[in-house]
């Protein structure tokens, strides 16, 4: 399901979509995440990582990130302000 201009969506919606994104791409389990979760500490910094974690969100959300921005993301929730803001 992509979530476009016609779908309104909460904070805690998107963050619950973009944990579920950040153990997909991580190979992590979902539970063990969350929006303090340190992206480059607990989950790793492999490129090829970040990148299907980046086209997951922008595939869903319509939302472009820049490879070099991605990886300023402290934590899972400043990705997910990121997003919000861009949506």
């Amino acid at each position: 399901m992509q979530y476009k201009e016609d779908t309104v969506m909460n904070r805690e919606e998107l963050l619950a979509k973009i944990i579920e994104f950040a153990a997909m791409a991580f190979n992590k389990d979902a539970a063990t995440i969350n929006e303090n979760t340190n992206i480059s500490e607990e989950l790793g910094v492999a490129s090829s990582q970040r990148v299907a974690m980046s086209a997951s969100i922008e595939n869903d959300f319509d939302v472009m990130i820049p490879v070099a921005r991605f990886g300023k993301f402290e934590t899972i929730g400043d990705l997910v302000d990121f997003v919000m803001d861009e949506m």
